[in-house]
């Protein structure tokens, strides 16, 4: 089986067990979406693609905040869960799609985002995923990255490793080991602006240059 497909699988069969539990953070990283949003720094209100929405708390901070925005996932029971978040008053949708081959045109999006998505992926899905994200982002549009954050760059990161690892995807070492940017690095993506939250989560916004896809 491809790496793609054992993926899509394993996803899945994940997600599908914990979809009705991972709504609850809300109730703890509300702020953190909320920083995100504040984070990226879109004025005026734009279209904006997440990927790996999950139960999409961050496209709902999105779409709070006045923009117009699209979850896409590829768990069912995960955007089961995200869609009770849709309101007549607000422009949020979601839809399930495979983000490694995103189901639109190139330059749709004004900026988007992937949130504690990228750690739960092997390195090749990583890889295939930031090239779609980029390819239907404008030029010059911003891109989020919210992910854990690797423990070589925060005392906080190194001391909650054992934890994390204890409860995370098998995806989760490679990444953190691999690091943030490089993966970036691989995609020619450079971070123009970055923080961390708490020194556990790190916020990445990069320009999407395509002068060298």
């Amino acid at each position: 089986m491809s790496i793609k497909r054992n993926h899509k699988y394993y996803n899945n069969a994940f997600f599908a067990r914990w979809a009705g539990l991972y709504d609850y953070e809300k109730y703890l990283f509300s702020w953190v979406r909320k920083r995100a949003v504040d984070f990226l720094d879109l004025t005026p209100t734009k279209k904006i693609m997440d990927i790996a929405t999950g139960t999409g708390s961050q496209a709902y901070a999105f779409a709070k905040a006045g923009h117009d925005v699209i979850g896409i996932d590829l768990s069912p029971e995960m955007l089961k869960q995200a869609k009770k978040k849709c309101s007549d008053d607000l422009k949020l949708s979601f839809k399930q799609m495979d983000a490694t081959r995103l189901n639109y045109k190139d330059d749709v999006f004004d900026a988007s985002s992937i949130s504690f998505g990228l750690h739960d992926m092997p390195c090749e899905i990583g890889v295939r995923v930031l090239r779609e994200l980029k390819r239907v982002t404008i030029e010059n549009g911003k891109i989020l990255i919210v992910d854990y954050n690797e423990p070589q760059k925060h005392w906080m990161a190194k001391l909650a490793y054992p934890i994390i690892n204890a409860y995370e995807t098998k995806n989760w070492k490679p990444f953190i080991v691999r690091g943030l940017n490089k993966l970036l690095k691989d995609v020619n993506l450079k971070a123009e602006k970055e923080t961390n939250i708490l020194g556990l989560i790190q916020l990445v916004v990069a320009r999407n240059d395509k002068s060298g896809r």
